[in-house]
């Protein structure tokens, strides 16, 4: 082979290394584009760091918007976290690359956000000193990661904080039962014994401590059945129609004093806690006949229809609804909309409602016109 032929075929061998070059970037850039990745090269002692237009883009910035140089990168991360790059740093180098170069540190986006990232590097080579001459690594964007395990972190601490709560209130609840106990009996002893010595002023005192104990047993009843909802967690096959059918039968000797009709459609089976459901329905037709119109008998129709991923239910009665300002905080706990002499109850049984519907994941609402009607609706999942 002639000089000419060789450096012929060495032009063309080197064509071909550049031509599988240049692929090899358009690969290895696809795949920072496709990975949300940036790549860095440092060049430790001349003081030039390239830092890849995938980088810059991590933070909101054009490749022409930043130079090339570790100070660019160092101007825009968290300062904390700045000073454990550089710790982390030294003792890599310190180790000869045996200590990895590895972070989760925050930079600051163009718009003001925080980016979280992964950052891992390695010292690729050293001069004869044993100093660090070139250093690559890469970036990856972490930060919706990180707010996932936010969340799980928020989430775990609320259930806790919640499971601590309703522990609360079933203890406190249920030691304030005893200490009623007493004051009733005691008042019923004080009545039987000296009620006849007793002026009319001094029997009204009684009587009222008497009505005082009542209210506040129903109140912690109502606290501690609260405090219940959701500790059996048995999910299982319900059917509606049982539920308002045992509701009927429970609610008899009211619904006829009051001359209150229940009219049920057909009712699908779903997936909950019986005796939750079964509670919602009772409040929810209780509080129906107790809201009723003077001379009017009071008339309740219960159905639902099968919306989406959902069964929509409807509990329509005819009673005195509720004004606009007020329906959506009647759903809180305590939350009365009338004197407690016109209306009988502690103010929690919606209350009950939501908690028992957001149990379900689902959702609980009310549309109501005043001096005609309220229809409660409540979804729960197919």
């Amino acid at each position: 082979m002639t000089q000419v032929a060789e450096v012929n075929q060495l032009k063309e061998e080197i064509k071909n290394l550049k031509q599988q070059l240049h692929d090899k970037e358009i690969v290895f850039n696809n795949i920072l584009d496709s990975t949300l990745a940036g790549y860095w090269d440092w060049y430790i002692q001349d003081n030039y760091e390239y830092l890849s237009p995938t980088f810059k883009s991590m933070f909101g910035y054009e490749d022409h918007e930043l130079p090339n140089s570790p100070e660019t990168w160092q101007k825009i991360i968290h300062p904390e976290d700045l000073k454990k790059v550089l710790k982390i740093f030294d003792k890599h180098v310190a180790t000869k690359g045996e200590f990895p170069y590895d972070n989760e540190v925050r930079y600051f986006h163009k718009n003001g956000s925080t980016v979280w990232v992964f950052c891992r590097g390695k010292v690729i080579e050293w001069d004869n000193e044993g100093k660090p001459v070139r250093m690559v690594g890469c970036h990856v964007d972490i930060t919706k990661l990180k707010q996932a395990e936010e969340a799980k972190k928020y989430m775990r601490q609320l259930e806790v904080t919640n499971k601590e709560l309703e522990q609360f209130s079933y203890v406190a609840s249920h030691d304030l039962q005893e200490p009623l106990r007493t004051v009733s009996g005691f008042t019923e002893l004080l009545s039987k014994k000296y009620g006849d010595s007793l002026d009319k002023e001094g029997k009204l005192y009684i009587d009222y401590i008497s009505q005082a104990s009542v209210r506040m047993s129903e109140l912690v009843k109502a606290l501690l059945d609260y405090s219940r909802i959701g500790r059996e967690k048995k999910l299982k096959q319900v059917d509606c129609n049982q539920l308002i059918e045992a509701i009927k039968s429970d609610l008899s000797v009211r619904l006829a004093e009051t001359n209150a009709k229940i009219e049920a459609c057909k009712l699908p089976l779903v997936k909950g806690y019986e005796t939750e459901l079964r509670l919602l329905f009772q409040n929810l037709i209780s509080n129906a006949i107790k809201f009723s119109q003077p001379d009017i008998d009071p008339i309740i129709k219960v159905s639902a229809e099968k919306e989406g991923n959902y069964w929509k239910f409807s509990v329509l009665d005819n009673g005195i609804g509720i004004e606009p300002e007020h329906q959506q905080r009647i759903f809180r706990i305590f939350q009365r909309l009338h004197n407690k002499n016109k209306y009988e109850g502690t103010g929690i049984g919606l209350a009950h409602c939501y908690k028992i519907i957001d149990l379900h994941d689902g959702k609980i609402w009310v549309e109501s016109e005043p001096n005609v009607g309220s229809n409660f609706q409540f979804t729960i999942p197919l």
